[in-house]
């Protein structure tokens, strides 16, 4: 992949955010809950990104604010599915989840991973996880007594986003350290392609904000 094809991927990844942030702003006051807590996502997401791309065009490292994100994205995450998961899963194992990870992340940046490196033991452990709760929320869908379309479900929607960008990513964000070290084809290649599944997230949701949910 050329430099050029690979800055302007990166450009639209870091702004892609915009299209369902401001899209849940303007329904702010018709949102379900869990659309509201997927904008509060959105809305950390484009804060960082704001940050590290302003860092970036000063030439300054912007791993550390990546490496905070790392913990507020997994909070933020495990929030989203804690309400659609509860039959499956108790209120205290998302806690002790939260806790775990937070720990986990705070420990791998002052003693392992430096914060000022990609944090590739987090991410990996984070992708892990929420592919499991994706897998999770995909089962207690089959549970379900009363049938709804799925196409009206906005947490469906964002499941599917998540589950498509983090078990593409997994293996990127594991040997990221030890492999692309230096800027190459290959590494464009590999994060351009981080970039194009990072969109298309982005775009699932931006689904999951403008669909209008069942009520129950």
């Amino acid at each position: 992949m050329s430099k050029e094809l690979f800055g302007n991927l990166s450009l639209i990844s870091s702004i892609a955010v915009i299209l369902p942030l401001f899209l849940a702003l303007w329904k702010y006051r018709r949102l379900q809950a869990v659309q509201q807590k997927l904008l509060y996502l959105l809305v950390t997401i484009f804060i960082i990104e704001a940050i590290a791309n302003v860092l970036w065009l000063q030439k300054e490292n912007n791993l550390p604010v990546y490496n905070v994100y790392s913990i507020l994205e997994f909070l933020l995450i495990i929030n989203i599915y804690k309400d659609a998961l509860k039959r499956l899963f108790s209120k205290h194992f998302f806690a002790v989840l939260a806790v775990a990870f937070t720990l986990f992340a705070i420990v791998n940046m002052c003693f392992i991973q430096n914060i000022k490196t990609f944090n590739s033991n987090v991410t990996t452990t984070l992708s892990f996880i929420v592919i499991f709760l994706s897998l999770s929320y995909f089962y207690a869908l089959l549970q379900e007594e009363i049938y709804s379309p799925l196409d009206k479900k906005p947490l469906f929607w964002i499941n599917a986003g998540f589950l498509i960008y983090f078990s593409s990513n997994l293996i990127l964000f594991f040997i990221n350290n030890s492999m692309f070290t230096k800027p190459d084809e290959v590494s464009h290649l590999v994060w351009g392609l981080h970039a194009i599944v990072n969109i298309i997230l982005m775009l699932f949701f931006t689904i999951a904000v403008w669909i209008h949910p069942n009520q129950r």
